[in-house]
């Protein structure tokens, strides 16, 4: 399917026009030309620019947020499984590989489980198996996720995502 900027030429009228062009254009090329978003599509309304700007009109878009698909939807660009969120967001739903498992690192006397949120390191404790430890960040996270939904209350959708992941 061919993208199709139907709102040319009214970058005056339309206040949010080059942001969300700048993000209409970003999301079709990272589907189109990074090969670790070989799996990922745009829905059919996006190929019009109008339709995803209309829809950015209508989120609770905050100036140098990312556009997310994943804490929603995963694997498709759509009004229903994309909003907008801080970096320190975006972040927390990174596939980050470790040799062990998401979370856990060796460590001299078991396996630490920590995570960077956020740029801070969090450690949530040293245990005796991978499982142990990585169940152990796996609840850090979801507390940290939970804090992330009171930070950003005033943001009703993102803080109702998070509420619901922190469970």
């Amino acid at each position: 399917m061919e993208k199709v900027n139907d709102l040319k030429g009214k970058h005056n009228e339309l206040s949010l026009y080059k942001e969300a062009y700048t993000y209409w254009n970003a999301m079709h090329d990272r589907v189109r030309n990074k090969s670790h978003y070989g799996n990922v599509s745009i829905c059919d309304e996006w190929y019009k620019f109008s339709n995803f700007y209309h829809w950015m009109e209508s989120t609770e878009y905050n100036g140098g947020w990312h556009l997310d698909k994943d804490i929603m939807g995963g694997n498709i660009y759509s009004p229903d499984t994309c909003l907008f969120v801080p970096q320190e967001v975006n972040q927390l739903f990174r596939n980050v590989k470790t040799k062990y498992n998401t979370g856990v690192v060796k460590n001299g006397n078991g396996y630490q489980a920590q995570g960077r949120f956020n740029k801070q390191l969090y450690k949530f404790g040293t245990y005796p198996t991978i499982e142990e430890a990585h169940y152990a960040y796996v609840v850090g996270r979801k507390q940290y996720i939970g804090q992330l939904a009171m930070k950003y209350s005033n943001f009703t959708k993102l803080s109702s995502v998070l509420l619901k992941l922190s469970k």
